[in-house]
């Protein structure tokens, strides 16, 4: 009896080798010196982690804000590989202030999307209500609206 393949496919490349790979591609390097200036990094930085094969959690995020470039689809080789357009004009803001700093591991999934969600609404300019029963959002009035 054979095995047929997986229904979504292969499995993800998750290896330090293939990482580090993706991180040249991304940033459009070819040797370290470049990668640490696009990475705005030592040198020694992009040694080290060359030597302990452990690519570093920041740089697929500043990849993430200087190129548009997926983290997933460098951790991993899956997705897409830009999530927004190179143009540093529509980069990613960088992160202003984190509340709460645990392992991603250690957040429920529904914890996760409720900030995914209130972070978004924010950004579109609705207030949630502090009212547990009633889980709406309203609109917040500009003066010129009033």
């Amino acid at each position: 009896m054979t095995e047929d393949a997986l229904p979504y496919g292969d499995m993800p490349d998750t290896s330090f080798a293939s990482q580090y790979k993706r991180i040249f591609e991304a940033a459009d390097c070819c040797t370290q010196a470049q990668l640490a200036a696009v990475l705005e990094v030592q040198r020694s930085s992009v040694s080290d982690a060359l030597r302990r094969k452990i690519v570093p959690r920041t740089w697929p995020e500043k990849l993430l804000q200087k190129k548009g470039v997926n983290p997933e689809w460098i951790r991993s080789g899956t997705g897409p590989k830009y999530l927004a357009p190179a143009s540093p004009a529509d980069a990613v803001p960088p992160v202003i202030g984190i509340a709460d700093l645990r392992p991603l591991a250690a957040c429920p999934a529904q914890e996760l999307f409720n900030e995914l969600v209130r972070r978004a609404l924010q950004s579109l300019g609705f207030e949630a209500r502090q009212d547990e029963s009633a889980p709406r959002a309203r609109v917040k009035k500009s003066k010129r609206d009033a």
